[in-house]
């Protein structure tokens, strides 16, 4: 499955020329929401300003996360970022603390790329649908994906290489792509496709 996602993901940039590229990332710049979220990435992810579970799930747009399990993470944010950083293992971590009335699988993949930006995508359902991952457990697509991903970045480095000469120009410094991983840079295009760009009919 996770060549397949990759040889996909060739196949899409393969056919973008560098117009067609950069005005989509120009589209970033009318949209309040994603700008909006972009500022609070740039703090928690590249500044690792402290996290507050009730902002994050507001602009990672979770939905339905109980005001306890915000709690409980809020007052145990240092020991699981530490678990996270020493054990880099998503699946424990889901079963040990994700799974209460709900399982908080997409919270689960947005905090983990958080703290580990370079190792694990952040997952939601647009982007699962996408990748034709439906019939798929959550946890087990994030690391499908993962691995799609590292496929992609090991056998097409000129293509995420060019998608970081266009986001080098200074119209795109808000972006801070010299600071992003490849990881942000490929979920930073299929997110605004797959859940901007319809919500906005473009």
């Amino acid at each position: 499955m996770a060549v397949i996602i990759k040889n996909q993901i060739k196949k899409d940039f393969e056919y973008l020329n560098e117009f067609d590229l950069e005005r989509f990332f120009d589209s970033f710049s009318s949209d309040k929401r994603t700008l909006s979220f972009i500022k609070y990435y740039n703090r928690t992810v590249l500044d690792k300003e402290p996290l507050d579970f009730g902002e994050f799930k507001h602009l990672w747009a979770i939905q339905g996360m109980k005001t306890e399990t915000i709690k409980y993470f809020n007052d145990n944010l240092d020991a699981f970022k530490n678990e996270i950083t020493e054990e880099r293992n998503i699946k424990k971590f889901f079963l040990n603390h994700c799974c209460t009335d709900r399982k908080e699988s997409s919270f689960c993949s947005k905090l983990f790329h958080t703290i580990l930006p370079h190792e694990f995508p952040p997952l939601d359902n647009p982007i699962k649908k996408r990748f034709k991952l439906q019939n798929e457990d959550f946890i087990r697509s994030i690391l499908i994906l993962k691995l799609a991903y590292n496929l992609f970045f090991e056998e097409n480095s000129d293509k995420i290489h060019r998608i970081r000469r266009l986001l080098n120009k200074l119209k795109f410094a808000y972006l801070r792509v010299v600071e992003l991983s490849d990881i942000r840079i490929l979920d930073m295009y299929y997110w605004f496709k797959e859940n901007r760009e319809k919500t906005l009919g473009k």
